[in-house]
């Protein structure tokens, strides 16, 4: 489905922002540099009372924020807290086959972009725990060992 237009997301929804921000409070976020300079465009600043983590071959253009120039060392590295995969669609399809567990939202109402994740195979995955809304559901998956 649709993840991104324009170098942001599609939709605003105040209740996905909140959960978001929730969810990864005080954990390490890790996204691609268009992620992350569309999150500098919104906010002005790196995700808050977050540890930032940008992959790039460009550490230069990235001050005061963690630099991943090897982005699959990273992930075949056991860590031991939990590191949210947060963007855009090369870091996901290549953090993909790493994750242990996800957190989606999904989005009731169709929206245009001009970025979309191909459908990634579920089956791989359990299903946690789920809240639904008119618009959004928060699902929370966990990878079957």
């Amino acid at each position: 489905g649709v993840i991104g237009k324009n170098n942001d997301l599609p939709w605003h929804y105040a209740k996905d922002l909140r959960y978001f921000k929730n969810t990864t409070l005080h954990h390490r976020v890790l996204m691609g540099s268009n992620t992350y300079r569309s999150i500098i465009a919104r906010l002005g600043h790196p995700l808050p009372d977050r540890e930032n983590l940008v992959v790039t071959h460009h550490p230069e253009a990235f001050p005061g924020v963690g630099i991943l120039t090897d982005l699959e060392a990273f992930l075949k590295t056991p860590h031991p807290d939990e590191v949210f995969v947060i963007g855009g669609k090369a870091v996901f399809e290549q953090a993909w086959s790493y994750a242990d567990r996800l957190y989606v939202t999904h989005v009731k109402t169709r929206h245009d972009g001009d970025v979309l994740l191909g459908c990634f195979d579920l089956a791989a995955f359990s299903l946690l725990s789920v809240k639904e809304d008119d618009e959004l559901t928060f699902a929370v998956y966990e990878r079957i060992r």
